[in-house]
């Protein structure tokens, strides 16, 4: 009876555990992302795209984003472009320019908000004026969020529609000490246009919390080619894989301060008289 009773407990224990883990990996990663959307919230990122054919060029992004209600509302984005083989020739253009090597090989910080973009370091120091730092311009073609990405996995709505695409689905090992799900997926646009024609292919892997539905890692990779009406293909390749960590750290995002700060709206509409003053180099 012991026996039997000892043999009882242990397949109700192991029934309880088991159905605990189907739980947690029945995590909806889509909830997830949207229970963290909250004001004064963020997520820090690091990620490197390449370009090909590059000639060892890699750009190099690390920062925060904030979150609002339903949405990234604002980025503090650190980049640093390595140049490879062709550092020497991106040293040679700033000397052109006159110009410090560091304006062209240097890193850059950009904030953007929600209808405004700022920017500091590298080439754009060379239209601020004396005693400015950073340059502002609206948020045209811009927005918050994983600028190297390929794929918008910060929203809700995209995050579902990209998911309800997936073509494989497995386990993606540990990531940042956490155990992953593997969602992968593949997509195709063509487009013509007066006899030229655009191909987009984009390959895309997310890598996503097995317990907390968060995500851990986005990967992406687009081959596009443009066969002209008359002329050989030409083909590039985009990749970016990015790491995220630090959900629900507390993160504020703010504008610079406005006396550090030159709009180039009101740059551009400066008589030459003004503009002459502005070191463009030699």
């Amino acid at each position: 009876m012991r026996r039997l009773i000892t043999v009882i407990m242990c397949m109700a224990v192991t029934a309880a555990l088991t159905s605990g883990v189907a739980q947690a990996r029945a995590v909806d990663p889509v909830a997830a992302l949207a229970k963290q959307l909250k004001s004064g919230h963020g997520v820090h990122f690091t990620s490197v795209s390449k370009t090909n054919p590059n000639y060892g060029i890699k750009t190099r992004s690390y920062g925060d984003l904030q979150f609002g209600r339903s949405q990234v509302a604002a980025s503090n984005i650190i980049t640093t472009v390595d140049y490879g083989t062709m550092t020497k020739a991106a040293e040679q253009v700033a000397e052109i320019l006159g110009l410090d090597p560091d304006k062209i090989t240097g890193s850059t910080q950009t904030i953007t908000l929600k209808d405004d973009n700022y920017v500091t370091g590298g080439i754009t120091d060379i239209f601020l004026p004396e005693g400015k730092t950073w340059l502002k311009s609206e948020n045209v073609l811009t927005q918050p969020g994983l600028g190297g990405s390929a794929i918008n996995v910060l929203s809700p709505r995209e995050l579902k529609t990209l998911l309800a695409k997936a073509q494989g689905k497995r386990a993606g090992g540990t990531v940042d000490g956490v155990a992953t799900t593997l969602y992968n997926g593949t997509e195709a646009f063509r487009l013509k246009l007066e006899g030229d024609t655009f191909a987009i292919k984009l390959n895309w892997k997310l890598w996503i919390g097995t317990n907390d539905g968060l995500i851990r890692r986005v990967a992406s990779n687009e081959n596009l080619v443009f066969t002209p009406k008359k002329g050989k293909p030409i083909k590039l390749q985009l990749s970016s894989d990015t790491y995220l960590s630090g959900w629900g750290d507390k993160v504020w995002i703010y504008a610079p301060d406005d006396r550090l700060v030159a709009d180039l709206k009101e740059i551009l509409l400066l008589p030459p008289s003004v503009l002459g003053t502005i070191d463009l180099g030699d």
